[in-house]
């Protein structure tokens, strides 16, 4: 018998972004999944305009088992999905967390719970997720590097570049991630994710916790959705750079790499140079970041060595060349660092 798993998708005034939202849906209720082994959880961030009714009435017209929670205020990324974890029915063995411009591929989820089940030291997976409307890959295994930058190797490339096993990765991308739901209760009690973080300090911070517990997380190279990302916040726009730097710092302060220092510094200047930025709002991504990692590490009693999970290893040199390259110069160079690094390491990163 299949097992359970609770599907958690958050919405937040999501009406100009209309369409995708409702194919994700669609995606839910056409899933090759047995009905009454899944439940979708819709969790409304406190939206103002009218998207909720739209999704009401769509679910309606659905069979899909679910509940709808309506939220007072935006809780983010952290408080949302906390809120659907605690809503979810206590016989799922899984939770799915889908965002709502992430569409499941039929097969999706049934491929997914078929690794998770033959891994049982598996904590959390994710499958190769394409670029919205195409087969150019968005997101699969995922890393951190020393300097806690973010990469996707293949991230552009034609699916299925050189994804033929399942690999393990520093975390797994939360627009379309599997997680067991007793290594989440052990690793984190009765929520996900730290409220506090809001966004961009989420599910990479889940990845390390649940490393640092003895937990393993893998992508397998297998499409189980698209993603038109970037269209909830809006790529490249100024809260994404003030939610990524914060939480960048934060994680520099609780965690063990080499370049502490110069992950700060990186971060600062890398603010301060980003043009849609105002400076005030770049001084407050590092007061805010600095006040989250020591709230964090107080309040939570969350210490993260990096080096328990697959890391992206770098020498001085190329840590130092974080603050001298420029933007492009430095996206370029560091993207081939850090490819390079994932094939000479897939011996070792391949699940055993």
């Amino acid at each position: 018998m299949w097992p359970k798993v609770s599907i958690i998708w958050l919405n937040y005034n999501s009406r100009r972004i209309l369409d995708i939202v409702l194919r994700s849906l669609e995606s839910i209720a056409g899933l090759d999944y047995p009905e009454d082994r899944y439940e979708l959880i819709v969790v409304d961030n406190g939206s103002l305009d009218g998207s909720l009714g739209e999704i009401a009435s769509f679910l309606e017209r659905s069979t899909i088992r679910r509940k709808v929670i309506k939220l007072e205020r935006n809780l983010g990324f952290t408080g949302g999905n906390n809120i659907g974890f605690m809503a979810r029915d206590r016989e799922s063995k899984y939770v799915l967390l889908l965002n709502n411009d992430a569409v499941l591929y039929s097969d999706g989820l049934k491929a997914l719970i078929e690794y998770a089940e033959q891994y049982e030291h598996i904590g959390g997976l994710n499958g190769v997720v394409l670029k919205y409307g195409g087969n150019i890959i968005d997101s699969a295994e995922v890393f951190l590097s020393e300097m806690l930058k973010i990469d996707v190797p293949g991230e552009g490339m034609r699916y299925p570049w050189i994804l033929k096993r399942p690999y393990y990765v520093t975390y797994a991308d939360g627009c379309c991630a599997l997680y067991r739901v007793d290594h989440l209760l052990r690793c984190c009690g009765g929520r996900i994710f730290v409220n506090e973080g809001f966004m961009y300090f989420d599910d990479y911070l889940l990845g390390l916790m649940l490393w640092n517990h003895g937990f393993k997380l893998a992508c397998i190279p297998k499409i189980v959705a698209e993603h038109a990302r970037g269209s909830t916040i809006g790529e490249g726009s100024p809260l994404q750079h003030y939610f990524g730097a914060r939480g960048r710092i934060a994680l520099s302060l609780i965690s063990n790499s080499r370049f502490k220092k110069l992950i700060l510094l990186q971060s600062i200047r890398g603010l301060y140079k980003c043009v849609s930025l105002r400076p005030s709002m770049c001084t407050r991504a590092v007061i805010d970041g600095l006040k989250l990692g020591k709230l964090v590490m107080h309040k939570y009693g969350i210490l993260i060595d990096l080096y328990k999970a697959p890391i992206i290893e770098l020498n001085s040199l190329w840590a130092l060349g974080h603050l001298i390259f420029t933007r492009s110069t430095g996206r370029r160079i560091l993207r081939k660092i850090y490819e390079d690094w994932f094939i000479k390491n897939l011996k070792k990163l391949t699940v055993d």
